[in-house]
C-alpha cells in the first residue's frame, strides 16, 4: 500500500463528506419528526447523498492506496 499525501487528503476529504452528512441525516430527522410542514426532512435526503459521497470517495482512495499504478 501508498500512502502518501493524496491518499491521506482523500481519505480525509472522505471522512469530511461522511461526517457532514451524517450530520444532515440526524439533524433532517429530527426536523422532520418535530414539523408537520411538507419537505421539512429534505436535509435528511442530501446527507444520505453526501453519505455516499463520502463512501464512494474511501473506496477509491483506498483502490488507488491498494492496486498499484
Amino acid at each position: 500500500m501508498r500512502w502518501n499525501a493524496g491518499v491521506l487528503a482523500g481519505l480525509l476529504i472522505g471522512l469530511v463528506w461522511v461526517v457532514v452528512g451524517l450530520a444532515l441525516v440526524v439533524a433532517g430527522r429530527r426536523r422532520g419528526r418535530m414539523s408537520r410542514a411538507d419537505g421539512a426532512g429534505n436535509m435528511a435526503v442530501i446527507g444520505v447523498f453526501l453519505l455516499v459521497v463520502g463512501g464512494l470517495t474511501w473506496f477509491a482512495t483506498l483502490l488507488l492506496a491498494v492496486v498499484p499504478g
